[in-house]
């Protein structure tokens, strides 16, 4: 029971995976699922065991700081199995051992994408007899009716908050005497004016597999379109906007095409552009490479039509065909606590701002969390904008955004690149 004391095959994997496990149990949400009247549920004892499928936990302090925080707090065991260090990897055996009926691991620990697959697929366990509106009321406006709960149900507990921020190397636009931009004018005179001796005045990580339609998603937001609707002026905007950041202002350089979240992490950390847009954790590489808080800081976004900018979360769910329900709600519940989110985040290694946003005004939980502050500014700003999927998003990453690059490649005109996009899309809603 629960006391309460305190990365390049990416889309094809999932493509695959998912869409046969949605075709094995059907896509509407609404079915029995392969679970239901299934494993006979045990009553949860001082003998229960449930495992939890999770980033790995670090073997250090913090690792068993969060592994004593969760014994003295339940009085059950629970059993950490780590995630694939790759995320493909992760999603196809998650998927694979859902779709099949599997019982062995009880909690899982998902982001938004394999949680609308998941929920099509009828795989979760509702958790609102245990879960309750308080215990996710601290996360981001919007954000639970988007990922968190269907048809009045809770299905899943965030656990962190990521955003895409606006990294800028401050060491050169100091030295060449430029203000940080605040709107798109500054922002192509900053990057043209830094765009010089081998550098770029903007690095973007567009690889096909993920990174694309992150920055895509960013730039729709901040034009006033959205990524998901290509007959809106500002996505064709966003699209055009792109296309020029590379063959009309040349800013930034083609091969962003294959430069990845790690690549271009190394080098931002390098000094090889001025400006950035990079998920939050890029601020670990940066600080692990001692240029973080001096050489490199986050600006608040610019404004272009918008400042919006994306951000995202990973969240608890709970296997429907578990036969320890009971405990791994409470579990679940456990998780949504200030003290355990924060513990977490630490134990993991990805010192991320928490879900829970109360965590973010208690410097004793914030102690080591990164961009916490920046985060903060961003929400006072009204800069986060919770992401738009849908069920077969990993198709997305393939198709739409390969037309994308056929585009940014010169090698289909703008209007081919829109009239394909928006067909590909309206594929994956009217079958998602």
């Amino acid at each position: 029971m629960f006391r309460k004391k305190v990365k390049r095959n990416i889309a094809l994997g999932l493509t695959g995976v998912m869409l046969s496990s949605a075709a094995l149990y059907g896509c509407s949400g609404s079915g029995s699922g392969g679970a239901e009247g299934g494993a006979q549920q045990e009553q949860t004892s001082s003998d229960t065991e449930i495992t939890v499928y999770t980033s790995a936990i670090n073997e250090d302090e913090y690792g068993d700081a969060f592994k004593k925080l969760v014994e003295e707090n339940l009085d059950f065991k629970v059993n950490f199995e780590p995630e694939p260090l790759l995320y493909a990897d992760t999603v196809n055996k998650a998927t694979t051992m859902l779709a099949s009926g599997d019982d062995s691991v009880d909690v899982y620990f998902i982001d938004e994408i394999m949680q609308l697959s998941f929920l099509s697929a009828d795989f979760l366990e509702p958790l609102d007899d245990v879960v309750t509106d308080e215990d996710i009321g601290n996360i981001l406006d919007g954000y639970a009716d988007k990922f968190l709960v269907r048809d009045g149900h809770i299905y899943g507990v965030p656990a962190d908050f990521s955003g895409i921020l606006f990294f800028v190397n401050k060491k050169m636009f100091d030295e060449a005497g430029i203000a940080i931009p605040t709107n798109q004018e500054e922002f192509i005179a900053a990057a043209q004016a830094l765009t010089k001796d081998g550098k770029y005045g903007l690095l973007e990580s567009w690889d096909k597999a993920s990174h694309l339609q992150d920055n895509l998603n960013r730039w729709c937001l901040m034009f006033g379109g959205d990524f998901y609707d290509w007959t809106l002026d500002g996505t064709k905007e966003a699209i055009q906007f792109m296309y020029d950041l590379v063959h009309k202002y040349n800013v930034t350089s083609i091969d962003n095409l294959s430069t990845d979240f790690e690549t271009g992490n190394q080098k931002f950390a390098d000094g090889n552009a001025a400006m950035y847009f990079q998920w939050s954790a890029a601020a670990s590489s940066f600080s692990e490479a001692g240029k973080y808080g001096d050489e490199i800081i986050c600006a608040p976004m610019p404004t272009f039509k918008t400042n919006k900018t994306p951000m995202s979360s990973w969240m608890w769910v709970v296997n429907k065909n578990s036969a320890k329900k009971e405990a791994a709600k409470e579990y679940v519940k456990f998780m949504a606590t200030p003290e355990a989110q924060a513990a977490y985040m630490k134990a993991t290694g990805k010192f991320s701002p928490t879900a829970n946003l109360s965590v973010w005004d208690d410097p004793e939980l914030c102690k080591d969390l990164l961009t916490v502050e920046e985060h903060k500014s961003y929400v006072e700003a009204d800069s986060f904008a919770a992401r738009t999927l849908c069920p077969r998003h990993s198709e997305y990453m393939d198709t739409v955004t390969g037309t994308l690059q056929e585009y940014l490649m010169d090698e289909i005109s703008f209007e081919e690149c829109l009239e394909k996009g928006q067909q590909q899309i309206d594929e994956l809603l009217n079958n998602g």
